[in-house]
């Protein structure tokens, strides 16, 4: 393949996104939905909530019969569960809990604490006794209507919808045991070298251990898709593309190493005779460079950088949002932040550099702070575990000072979380 200029990171990012497409839906149990994502609009079944109920713990009353400091007997006890339909009698109370069933002629709740009972203020009167009330109600005051939040045959979740708890609470609360969701993407990984072992082989001389594709599993399952992890691929052309057909069965293909310039590098032509149109190679970018993404047909194929910085970086900024397309989001890209430079950078203007670093709240200034976790070699593994994120210094840009504003891009949720409060 010739040599072509790099593209920018942004550039590499539309490119990708513009290829993919959401896969086909699957009909699931509302049990197993959380995390997916909803391929057609669910519309409710019921009226929620679906009677007029009481939104406290308290007397139901007709507020016509109610004055300040008035006294009236209890006749009905109606906990949460109890059977709808029945009639408060005229110049009576209910004793009711919160969600049971308005009684027929009611119209407002007054809460117990804005009552006195046979035993004091605020305890509630057994029916037989009478209760006085401190208020004087207005109509409507402390219930819910039926249908008051959602009416029957309204749309509650739109297509495109990640499923988290409120969201499965909604469809099972309209009446929907199950759901229509996009499948999850299987992403195939083939890692390449003949220097690589397995990680029960640790240890073995002259061989290091495969932890990219561990890494890129755990990635993968992350973010909600299957990771197929194949056997290690030696530096050989003829076994390399058995590989890449054998990995093409799967939705998404992710090959480790070999997508460089070296005598042994053959992954671009294993994916070229395979069918795979390369869509690009190489990106203005440090650390992962050298990357190649491309496709064949619906399959999408990310031929990552074999340093293993480079290859998880690789991942978030290119694989990670064309997974997150497949499997029905919409939101394929982090949110960025702001933040400013705890140090002085050294970069160079031809790349953009995606620096790995520490964040933390500056309690003066309130200010995020961020800070280099330490050597940004590509091969430097340690500082990346450390890292909460990448400071983003764009292609163009020199050197820049303590001080700077810088766009933050996070890995991982640490700075949303605080410590233990004392």
């Amino acid at each position: 393949m010739p040599a072509t200029p790099p593209i920018p990171v942004v550039e590499a990012q539309r490119r990708i996104v513009e290829r993919i497409e959401p896969l086909d839906a699957e009909r699931v149990p509302i049990t197993r939905a959380w995390g997916r994502v909803l391929a057609a609009a669910v519309s409710s079944e019921l009226d929620l909530p679906p009677w007029d109920n009481s939104a406290m713990d308290g007397y139901a009353v007709r507020t016509g019969e109610v004055r300040s400091g008035s006294s009236l007997p209890v006749v009905l006890d109606l906990p949460a569960g109890a059977r709808s339909g029945q009639s408060l009698p005229a110049g009576s109370v209910a004793r009711i809990m919160t969600g049971a069933p308005l009684p027929i002629g009611a119209d407002a709740v007054i809460p117990v604490e804005a009552s006195t009972g046979p035993t004091g203020p605020g305890v509630f009167a057994d029916p037989g006794e009478e209760v006085r009330f401190d208020v004087a109600p207005q109509s409507g005051a402390n219930i819910r209507c039926r249908g008051e939040d959602v009416g029957r045959d309204t749309v509650v979740l739109e297509r495109g919808v990640e499923c988290g708890g409120p969201q499965i609470a909604m469809a099972a609360s309209t009446g929907h045991a199950s759901v229509d969701v996009f499948r999850r993407p299987e992403v195939a990984i083939v890692s390449t070298g003949d220097e690589l072992v397995e990680v029960e082989a640790a240890g073995t001389e002259d061989r290091i251990v495969n932890g990219n594709a561990y890494g890129l599993a755990a990635k993968i399952e992350q973010a909600g898709c299957v990771a197929r992890m194949l056997p290690i691929v030696p530096d050989d052309r003829s076994v390399t593309n058995s590989a890449i057909a054998d990995a093409l069965t799967s939705d998404a293909v992710v090959t480790i190493g070999g997508v460089s310039v070296g005598g042994r590098d053959y992954v671009r032509d294993a994916l070229v005779a395979s069918g795979v149109e390369i869509v690009f190679w190489r990106v203005a970018l440090r650390p992962g460079g050298p990357f190649a993404f491309g496709t064949a047909g619906k399959r999408s194929v990310f031929a990552l950088p074999g340093n293993p910085v480079s290859a998880l970086v690789t991942f978030d900024l290119f694989v990670l949002p064309a997974l997150r397309k497949m499997s029905g989001h919409t939101r394929c890209f982090p949110r960025r932040q702001r933040a400013r430079l705890a140090e002085p950078v050294s970069t160079r203007s031809d790349k953009a550099y995606y620096l790995r670093c520490r964040l933390e709240l500056d309690a003066a200034s309130k200010e995020w702070r961020a800070s280099i976790t330490g050597p940004q070699g590509s091969g430097v593994l340690s500082s990346l575990v450390g890292a909460d994120g990448m400071v983003i210094v764009p292609q163009g840009v020199d050197d820049l000072p303590a001080g700077a504003w810088v766009e933050f891009l996070p890995i991982n949720d640490r700075v949303t979380w605080q410590e233990a409060v004392a």
